[in-house]
This record gives structure tokens, C-alpha cells and sequence, in this order.
């Protein structure tokens, strides 16, 4: 692990994700010593409902509203919202559609299983919100997401053995007329294959990112720090692999990788026969849905994901040891330090979002309030670097601009800026090699290829100056 750290480009962000990653094992190791049929019922139910309604609203409420009121600016985070909404595909409380997807699909595992146990008024509270998840799992408009649901499904009524071999044909008649019904939303997509290319297309990213690195791999949690300069100009840009075991081979390398995956296969075969015994169909159905997400998205780099993975597979391998107190303080410290984390996070995203809105004091402000909770947030140095170009403040560009590249050194918009500033003062050296780190590091920007064969064309021509 101290190797793969060493590969890391931002070390901060394995930091981070490895503390996730151990949060995720600690409530597993917790979950897996009680039973949590029971407590999950009004959980689940009242989650559900409370997110679907909104989903709801999202569509023909919000959405509209948006539409018929809003007016994108020149920002992209204006404009990224009138997209969303023009898109017309709910998310609800979540980022994405495909994320959201997963969730619905994984509710309405819940939804089916309690919905065939109840009787009396409580079935009729389960139906409605079984047709209410039904129709935020069409709105999402997401073919991952009705496959995943319909597979889980499956599973679930084969090994809880309610379904009968008579019921398959108006079963699958049904959920062919769902997927069919998404089709048409996004048939110009599906014609073109959009969906399926840009999934090819982040999956050939991480492959070119893994044969960089095979051993070492980037660094966990360095995903998004490495494939930039893998992204050639006519591809889609993503951050993310969109398959959670190509990322997880890309950050902790193919022989790290390998050992795990043998490991784990080896210890889901011992335990295969608990995901077949009818008790636990429910929790079984559900891991085969989160895993069917991480085959064509990130999965479990998703917080969603991620603690529902850990919840519904504690369940399917319990075990009767006692004394869960280490666990119980894993969790508390892990959960703190992830909560740390996220505040940092959120303030750093509201500075963007003030600084998007032209208004720079309050997103310093709001930086400023991000770094001293993690001062390894090179986004937060970014906009301060930002801003203080905007404000003709050179000093202050190059101290934000040289703190970012401390952290992450290969991040291309930072290199860019301290190679313009570089190249005003005189430091043509130093303003080459920056617009090198530039132009290689994101190859679809035309501007940053551009400055580089500038500052090349040019540098012959410039006069040496003392100490640059």
C-alpha cells in the first residue's frame, strides 16, 4: 500500500479514498453481526418515498420551471443545469441519472420483497410505492438501470422461490415494455449507440491508463489525476473509468489488483451457497444489482453504491462473533474524517459556484474557508489562482498556481496559467516545460496546444534574463 502511495500523483486523494474504502469494510464488519430485515422495512420505505415523490416533482415541477424561467449564462455551471433539465432525466437528491437508477432499482428490490410479506393496509402502502419507483425508474430514463433491475429481479423471485416457471413470459413482457418505453425518450441516442460508445470509449481510457502503469498503478484515487493525457481529441471526456474493477486495476495496479480478486473470488465460492438459500434472496438480489452497476459505471466510488454494498452483503455473510465495539469506533472516526472531508468539498464547490456567478469575494472567501479544513485541495488553490489573475494580481497567481502544483503537478489548467505567467515575467524555461505539462496533459484543449507551439516557435527569439 506504501508503494502504491508513493505512485500517487495528488496524495491527498488517496488519502481520501483509502479512508473511504476502510469506512466501507468497518460498517461491513458491523452490519454483518445483526440482522437487518426488519429495521431496513421502515427505512427503506420511508427513503423511498420521500425520493420518488421528489423525483416526481423534479420532472414536472422543477424541470418545467427551469425551462420556462431560466436563462443559461456564459458560466458552465448555468449552463450544465439547463442542460439537466432540458435533458428531462430526474436524478432526485443524486448527481446522476445512472446513480439514481441503481438506487431505484435497488428500493424496488425492497419494495417487491416487502410488498409479497405484507397484508392488510400495509400492501396497499407497498403498491403504490412499487408503481410510484416504477415510474422514477422510466424518468431516469437509463437502460443500465432497468437491465440491472430486471436481472436482480429475476434472481430474486427464482431463489426466493415465488415465482413460477408460468409467470416468466408476461414478467419479461412487461419489462421489455419499460425498457422499450425508454427506448423511445432517447431514441435518438440509442440509434446512434451514444450510450454504448461513450462506456467503449472510457473503458479503452482506463486500459491505456493500466498499461502505462500495470505494477504500481496511479495511486488510489488517482484515476482522475492520470487519464487526461489518455483522452484523444475525438473522445468523450470523463473523469471516471465507468467500470468500477477497470478503475480499481488503473489506481492499485494489475498484481495488487489480482491478489484481491482472487482473494475475494475465493471467499464468495466458500460462501456461494448463502446467496441461493431462499432467507436470503433479498440481500443476494441486491448485491447482483450493485455488482451489475460496477461492471458499467464506477459502482461503489459512489457513496450510494458503496454503502449499500456494504449494508445488503454484511446480510448475506453474517457472522455470530460478538462485541462490535471496534467496529462501532471504526465507523464513528472513519465517518468523521469523511465528513471533514466532504464539508471542505462543499465549500469548495459553492466558491466555484460564486465564482461562475462573477462574484470572486464571496468564492474567496469560501476557498479560503476550504483550505483550512484540507489545504491539499488543489481545486480551491485553482480558484484562487483564478481569481487572482482576474484581479491583474501576478504575485498572488503564481503563490496559488505553484501550491496547486505541489499537490498535483500534472493538473493542465494550472500549468497552462503558470506558463503564461512564467513566459510575462521572463522565464521562458520555466514557461516551456510548463506548456509541455499543459498541452500533454489534456489533449483534447486546442488553446493549451496552441500556447505550447508558441512558447516553442518563440523561445529562440526571447532574450535571456538573469535568474529565470
Amino acid at each position: 500500500m506504501l508503494v502504491n502511495f508513493s505512485a500517487g500523483e495528488a496524495k491527498g486523494l488517496f488519502i481520501v479514498r483509502l479512508a473511504y474504502f476502510l469506512f466501507l469494510i468497518a460498517v461491513f464488519l458491523l452490519c454483518s453481526r445483526f440482522r437487518l430485515e426488519r429495521i431496513l422495512a421502515p427505512i427503506s420505505g420511508g427513503t423511498a418515498l420521500i425520493i420518488f415523490i421528489y423525483g416526481i416533482v423534479q420532472k414536472f415541477v422543477i424541470f418545467p420551471l427551469i425551462l420556462e424561467n431560466y436563462r443559461a449564462g456564459p458560466s458552465f455551471y448555468s449552463q450544465a443545469l439547463l442542460a439537466r433539465a432540458s435533458s428531462g432525466r430526474v436524478f432526485s437528491i443524486f448527481p446522476l441519472p445512472t446513480l439514481y437508477a441503481m438506487v431505484c432499482g435497488l428500493l424496488l428490490i425492497f419494495i417487491i420483497h416487502y410488498l409479497h410479506h405484507a397484508r392488510g393496509p400495509a400492501r396497499i402502502f407497498w403498491g403504490m410505492l412499487l408503481l410510484l419507483g416504477a415510474a422514477n425508474l422510466v424518468l431516469t430514463e437509463s437502460f443500465g438501470g432497468i437491465l440491472f433491475f430486471t436481472a436482480a429481479t429475476l434472481f430474486y423471485l427464482f431463489v426466493s422461490r415465488t415465482f413460477r416457471i408460468r409467470h416468466l413470459a408476461p414478467l419479461l413482457m412487461i419489462l421489455s415494455l419499460v425498457f422499450f418505453l425508454v427506448l423511445a425518450l432517447r431514441f435518438s441516442e440509442a440509434r446512434d449507440l451514444t450510450p454504448a460508445k461513450l462506456r467503449f470509449a472510457n473503458w479503452q481510457q482506463a486500459g491505456r491508463v493500466i498499461s502505462e502503469s500495470p505494477v504500481l498503478g496511479v495511486g488510489l484515487g488517482n484515476y482522475e489525476t492520470a487519464v487526461p493525457p489518455h483522452v484523444k481529441p475525438d473522445e468523450p471526456v470523463s473523469i471516471y473509468a465507468h467500470n468500477f474493477f477497470l478503475q480499481m486495476a488503473a489506481e492499485t495496479g494489475l498484481p495488487l489488483f489480482l491478489f484481491l480478486a482472487v482473494i475475494g473470488l475465493a471467499w464468495l465460492k466458500a460462501r456461494l451457497p448463502m446467496f441461493l438459500k431462499p432467507e436470503n434472496a433479498l440481500f443476494a438480489s441486491a448485491c447482483v444489482l450493485i455488482l451489475l452497476f460496477n461492471m458499467f459505471d464506477i459502482g461503489n466510488y459512489f457513496f450510494a453504491a458503496g454503502i449499500s454494498f456494504a449494508v445488503v452483503f454484511s446480510q448475506v455473510a453474517r457472522s455470530e462473533r460478538p462485541e462490535p465495539a471496534r467496529q462501532i469506533v471504526a465507523v464513528a472516526l472513519l465517518a468523521a474524517v469523511l465528513l471533514f472531508h466532504h464539508v471542505a468539498v462543499s465549500r469548495q464547490q459553492a466558491g466555484d459556484l460564486w465564482l461562475s456567478r462573477q462574484e470572486p469575494a464571496r468564492a474567496k472567501a469560501l476557498y479560503r474557508s476550504a483550505l483550512k479544513l484540507n489545504p491539499f485541495s488543489y481545486r480551491s488553490w485553482l480558484g484562487l489562482a483564478h481569481i487572482a489573475l482576474q484581479e491583474k494580481d501576478p504575485a498572488g497567481t503564481d503563490l496559488a498556481l505553484k501550491k496547486v502544483l505541489e499537490i498535483f503537478p500534472g493538473q493542465p489548467y494550472a500549468n497552462y496559467l503558470f506558463s503564461v505567467s512564467s513566459w510575462r515575467r521572463g522565464a521562458y524555461g520555466t514557461a516551456l516545460a510548463a506548456s509541455a505539462r499543459a498541452a500533454k496533459g489534456n489533449l483534447k484543449n486546442k488553446e493549451y496546444q496552441r500556447w505550447h507551439e508558441f512558447v516553442q516557435d518563440n523561445l529562440s527569439r526571447q532574450p535571456a534574463i538573469p535568474g529565470n
